[in-house]
């Protein structure tokens, strides 16, 4: 009798075009599919444990159709840009969006709570309380508290009040005498304030009114708000570098443990300067400088939302400032290798007016008050501070702008999209890991917002050449390695544990595995049979010609560049009449499929100019391809 292939049952029932027998059924009807103990369990084509990441995320409010209306409205800024020693807000608001609502409208336009929630999912109804959110900005906003209060009532929120102990004001000297009143700067503290609160609502919110827009003021008011008990600081502001910058770090953005949070810019790379430079206090090594994103609804995707960096390569266009300090030295926990001194930003949210928060503000400035719609990095700050808040404190000897860089694999990479025309490039331009515009992403939850313990394999070091990617395919539950504790990560994949990694890196779907195997080699019973056949049916994989799977031979190169151009839909793509790479011609294989892996840099080859597309698949290369499949394409 010939050798049965491992994985593959005798009983030919269990793979024969016949119908299981009733008890089969039920069984596996009952049971779902069952898999026997393998790597990667319970987690691992021919040609032409336990995820540490968010369990759930909150329900998007139904925005999707009044953010698409906002697509082509004029933008302006808020705050006209501020000379060396002062600062601007980094407000961008939509000029066609102000009043109130229309007779019957719910909610209003842009994103509300409920949305920046579930985009980043933050535990936000369940965490934040005890936590006090400082918002620094200048001059007196009259309608502060009243407009939060409206704010907070209509997205059904509890009040947040002074009568309450929720919110405090005060002025820059911790006092209660108050500023004058700038319309302009009111509508960018209505825009902070209520931006924690969407973030986090049970946090109380702290108001610090500078007594003017200079950055002496400012940092008087942030060396009050951390004084006065805040947790984490949201400054919307900033202005140009200068030289004296390195005073203003010593006297008042240096507050070891406390997350200061400012807002990079909304003038594109190197804010469209000459010479370039980018906003300080963001460029400060002890601050935290927050990016922008454009940010859309995505029901094709597990996260429910798409996100690249907010901008265009236009000069003088809007989008999050970005680019090298002339100033400030380069932190050691930043590893950019294009930039000697410190990079702008470091963590990003949405900012994109086009994809704009609702705000309410009665402050009438420039014709516009009531409900209206703003964005800007102004925006992201207070979210990103939010996020801080909500992850608890920081401990002593730890800089909260490092926490992020210690797990990048927590956040969403934004890996498209440009704010300018650079080199290096990643200074401009959105790509995989580190850039400028966004970072190193987005929250997705707070694992990089806090002190955190990653998943970890025994034989992949902090230092190993793909140690985020495959630390990230464990925090998703993509993979959960050797029982060993080992992912081992020089071994081929195989085809049935790369059946299971793109079923999880698609979200697991819902999912009954057919009673008659579509392959002659697996069976009901065999390991990862749920995830193979689900692979089939959505035509991602088709097997053999002769009706084989062969679930334990390797995935080839050029195999896997067919995967992952199916599951991103097999999007129309014409391939190059030239070869990029040495060892394929237009006639091989999978050219197109490996050309369009190619095209979207989720892979460059080998340094001598081949893809080698019948190699067998290493590990750690697979899980380097989905880590940057999921950044362009998502989940």
């Amino acid at each position: 009798m010939p050798k049965t292939p491992r994985g593959y049952l005798r009983h030919r029932w269990l793979s024969s075009p016949r119908l299981l027998s009733g008890a089969a059924a039920l069984l596996l009807l009952v049971a779902g599919s069952f898999t026997p103990a393998r790597a990667d369990a319970g987690s691992a084509d021919s040609p032409p444990g336990t995820s540490s990441a968010p369990a759930s995320t909150p329900e998007p409010g139904p925005v999707a159709p009044a953010i698409a209306k906002l697509k082509g409205h004029r933008h302006s800024k808020v705050c006209s840009d501020a000379p060396p020693g002062y600062a601007s807000c980094h407000a961008e608001i939509d000029d066609e969006v102000s009043g109130p609502l229309a007779a019957g409208q719910l909610l209003p336009a842009g994103y509300g709570p409920a949305d920046l929630q579930s985009a980043y999912s933050l535990p936000s109804l369940t965490a934040g309380t005890g936590r006090t959110v400082a918002v620094v900005d200048p001059y007196d906003a009259p309608t502060v508290e009243a407009d939060l209060a409206v704010y907070r009532a209509r997205y059904g929120q509890a009040p947040c009040s002074s009568a309450s102990g929720c919110f405090r004001k005060v002025n820059q000297d911790g006092g209660a005498s108050l500023p004058p009143i700038n319309a302009a700067w009111a509508q960018e503290t209505s825009l902070d304030v209520q931006m924690v609160s969407a973030a986090c609502p049970n946090c109380n919110i702290l108001l610090v009114e500078a007594t003017s827009n200079s950055l002496t003021d400012l940092g008087s008011a942030v060396n009050t708000a951390v004084g006065l008990g805040a947790s984490a600081v949201s400054m919307s502001f900033g202005g140009p570098e200068f030289k004296e910058i390195a005073l203003y770090d010593a006297h008042f953005f240096n507050h070891q443990g406390i997350p200061l949070v400012a807002s990079s810019g909304d003038n594109g790379y190197t804010n469209a300067t000459t010479p370039p430079t980018v906003n300080y206090p963001a460029s400060s090594p002890n601050v935290v400088a927050a990016g922008g994103t454009t940010l859309t609804p995505d029901s094709t995707r597990v996260r429910g939302w798409t996100e690249h960096a907010w901008g265009t390569a236009a000069s003088g266009a809007a989008g999050p400032g970005s680019g090298c300090s002339a100033y400030e030295p380069k932190p050691v926990w930043q590893h950019d290798a294009g930039c000697p001194n410190r990079t702008v930003a470091d963590v990003a949210s949405v900012a994109d007016p086009s994809t704009g928060v609702a705000v309410y503000d009665s402050t009438p400035s420039s014709g516009m008050s009531g409900w209206m719609v703003f964005g800007g990095t102004s925006a992201a700050a207070p979210v990103i501070a939010a996020a801080y808040a909500l992850a608890g404190p920081v401990p002593a000897g730890i800089s909260p702008a490092q926490l992020p860089y210690s797990s990048p694999w927590a956040l969403n990479d934004a890996a498209n999209g440009t704010n300018g025309t650079c080199a290096p490039t990643y200074l401009c331009t959105a790509g995989y890991g580190y850039d400028g515009p966004t970072g190193l992403g987005t929250a997705r939850g707070l694992t990089a917002f806090a002190p955190s313990t990653p998943p970890s394999f025994t034989d992949v070091p902090t230092n190993y050449v793909f140690y985020t990617e495959i630390t990230w395919l464990a925090y998703n539950g993509i993979t959960t390695g050797y029982p060993d504790g080992t992912f081992r990560p020089g071994q081929p994949t195989i085809r049935e544990a790369m059946a299971a990694f793109l079923y999880r890196l698609r979200g697991s779907p819902a999912f009954i595995p057919p009673l008659i195997s579509p392959f002659n080699d697996i069976g009901l019973f065999s390991p990862f049979y749920k995830e193979i056949t689900w692979l089939a049916s959505t035509g991602i994989t088709t097997g053999y010609p002769d009706r084989t799977y062969r679930p334990l031979n390797p995935v080839n190169r050029d195999t896997m560049a067919a995967f992952l151009y199916r599951l991103a839909g097999s999007p129309a793509y014409t391939a190059p009449a030239t070869s990029p790479f040495t060892d394929l011609t237009p006639a091989s294989p999978f050219y197109r499929e490996i050309c369009w892996l190619a095209s979207t840099g989720i892979t460059n080859g080998y340094p001598d100019g081949t893809y080698r597309p019948l190699n067998p698949i290493n590990r750690d290369a697979m899980a380097a391809f989905m880590y940057r499949y999921n950044a362009k394409h998502g989940r």
